[in-house]
């Protein structure tokens, strides 16, 4: 008998052979247990087994394969991982462009849902030999899930969840979420895409949509009207309805203050454009006159501010912006409506500590010149300087001036005050009156008194007051002094200017009583006419003789009627003022020429009617118009 003992797979199997026989069980079993012995094999089997085991060699039929004695311990291979998705398509596959919603409506998911479960492969178990050698066995294959945008995975159960609204999809290991909610990047707008969802009913899918939302940060503005109608259309027509508009934010209304839009311009203008392109630059508008009533502004209603809020609930602060332009001043007031700004008062606009001011008096702190250009004022005008050659002045008042007036043209409706002189043909025109230091080579016109401080020199002088010049040098010398109401000076005239002094005569009212003598002539002709056309009878009664007209003929009569009547009218308002003028004709006829000093040889003297060149210098003389002698008289002060 021989019986031989090989290991095979490894060390994992003690494998007898029976190569010739005969056989003998119990000798073949203590071979077996020698041989294992001697190959090592640790622990040996037991001898009841290893006997067991070679039994079979009793048979009649040869065993070519051999009998196992003993076996080691083989590896265990780890299990694999195991996927198990919560959603009806498993596989989602999308061609680049495709919509998800459309393709896979079925796996609509909101926040908190499980997608997935994942089992982890498990770790080999190592086996050993019968040499007591390890052998390594291999870990279960792992199958990866690639958590993308909307998916959560659970740190414990090996779970993934939905973390947003949408479609989920997995494809080749990646697990993500197509957002059905967007919320704007300037988070003033959140839309969203609903799909039909048999899951649930109508009501509950609007309240996980509305958890979406509100998961997503969306708390305010939320329009849940508009998101239960778009899950009723999606119901209703089995498909999804996309772009839904279900969160407006409100931008914040920023507020002003009240303020006001200038209906004049507060800004000076050029110069005036003349013919051919030129600008003259003195016609400058400094002075904006306006009347009482005048509309000066519009008035921009005060907005108070609203905040505002974006969709997830963040407050937009709404601010106040400021009213930095010109706000009313003195006399103005707000129309009835609120409206607008009125002016109150006759005057100039002027602009002073942030506001527009309608005042009487209008200040200019400089020289009249170029940087001011001419002025023009409804008021009064005040100048702490002078005025410049070719420049104007006009004022519906009074008018001041501190510095000299030269080849300037100065007209008030009040009186003119020249703390200095007027020189090289300037023209000054006041209405109530003119005083100045002195009057050189220049025009005044008055119809108040004209006093100077000093000398009138070759001047020419119109007044219907007087002219005085009693202080300083107090001198008339050459051109032309006419003083309605009379002249008062210290000196008049001289050897080497002709000097031509007149009083009791004003050329103006002699010329207004012509032409009221002329109109008054006309008028009366007129009358003649009417009364002849209208006749006696009828002009004793009228009122009985138009009862006695057809109706037809009445009308003309009533017009010729009226017409005489509004002639009438005007004759008497025609006769009224030649009174006036003539009462004044004979306080002027009264007016006197006081000199104080000497006037001189060679000065015409005009008083009244009546006309002289004086032929001898005399002093301390009163001169008069005598109406008996018609002539000038003269006497002693």
């Amino acid at each position: 008998m021989t019986l031989r003992v090989e290991l095979r797979k490894g060390g994992l199997e003690a494998v007898a052979f029976l190569d010739e026989g005969p056989f003998d069980l119990e000798a073949a079993s203590q071979a077996a247990l020698a041989r294992l012995r001697e190959l090592g094999v640790q622990p040996l089997p037991a001898a009841d087994r290893v006997r067991m085991a070679l039994s079979v060699f009793e048979g009649d039929q040869p065993l070519e394969e051999g009998v196992v004695l003993a076996r080691g311990e083989p590896p265990q291979p780890g299990l694999p991982a195991q996927i198990l998705p919560f959603f009806p398509v498993h596989n989602t596959p999308l061609e680049e462009g495709e919509d998800p919603f459309g393709r896979y409506p079925e796996n609509v998911v909101y926040p908190g849902d499980p997608l997935l479960q994942k089992t982890p492969a498990s770790s080999g178990i190592p086996g050993r030999s019968l040499l007591g050698t390890p052998i390594p066995a291999p870990d279960g294959r792992d199958v990866p899930v690639v958590p993308g945008d909307g998916v959560s995975e659970g740190t414990e159960d090996n779970t993934f969840h939905a973390g947003t609204y949408g479609i989920v999809l997995y494809d080749r290991g990646r697990l993500w979420i197509a957002p059905g909610l967007r919320v704007s990047d300037d988070r003033m707008e959140a839309r969203i895409t609903v799909v039909p969802d048999p899951k649930v009913d109508e009501e509950t899918q609007v309240e996980k949509l509305l958890e979406a939302l509100a998961q997503l940060g969306v708390r305010a503005g939320v329009d849940r009207a508009a998101l239960a109608d778009a899950v009723r259309k999606a119901r209703g027509s089995g498909t999804p309805v996309a772009d839904v508009v279900v969160a407006r934010g409100k931008e914040p209304v920023h507020g002003r203050e009240a303020g006001y839009r200038l209906l004049f311009d507060p800004e000076k203008k050029v110069g005036k454009v003349l013919d051919g392109g030129r600008i003259d630059f003195r016609e400058a508008e400094a002075v904006q006159n306006v009347r009482s009533g005048d509309p000066l502004a519009e008035v921009i209603p005060a907005v108070e501010p609203v905040d505002g809020y974006r969709v997830d609930g963040t407050r937009l602060r709404a601010r106040l912006d400021r009213f930095h332009g010109l706000r009313p001043g003195d006399n103005t007031e707000p129309d009835e409506q609120g409206i607008r700004v009125l002016a109150t008062a006759d005057g100039m606009i002027v602009l002073k500590g942030g506001k527009f001011h309608v005042v009487d008096e209008y200040l200019v702190s400089e020289d009249v010149d170029y940087r001011t250009g001419n002025i023009r004022a409804s008021g009064a005008v005040r100048i702490r300087g002078g005025v410049k050659p070719g420049f104007q002045v006009e004022a519906g008042k009074d008018v001041e001036i501190l510095g000299d007036v030269e080849t300037a043209t100065i007209r008030a409706g009040g009186f003119v005050v020249i703390r200095g002189g007027i020189a090289a043909e300037a023209t000054v025109v006041g209405h109530k009156g003119v005083r100045a230091k002195y009057v050189l080579s220049s025009r005044i016109e008055s119809d108040g008194d004209v006093e100077v401080a000093n000398s009138i020199t070759n001047s020419h002088v119109y007044t219907r007051g007087r002219v005085r010049a009693l202080s300083g040098q107090g001198a008339l010398l050459g051109g032309e002094i006419n003083a309605a109401l009379g002249i008062e000076a210290r000196t008049v005239g001289s050897r080497s200017a002709q000097t031509h002094v007149a009083v009791g005569v004003d050329l103006r009212v002699a010329r207004e009583m012509e032409a009221i003598d002329r109109e008054l002539s006309s008028l009366m002709d007129q009358i003649k006419i009417l009364q002849s056309n209208l006749g006696r009878d009828f002009l004793k009664d009228p009122r009985t003789a138009l009862a006695r007209i057809p109706p037809a003929l009445r009308k003309g009569k009533i017009d010729l009627l009226q017409k005489m009547q509004t002639l009438y009218r005007r004759h008497k308002e025609l006769t009224a003022r030649r009174d006036e003028l003539a009462a004044l004709q004979r306080e002027q006829r009264a007016a006197q020429i006081s000199v104080v000093g000497e006037i001189h040889a060679g000065t015409r003297v005009t008083c009244a009617v009546a006309s002289v060149v004086l032929t001898e210098t005399l002093r301390h003389v009163v001169l008069s118009y005598n109406a008996e002698t018609n002539t000038v008289a003269w006497r002693r002060m």
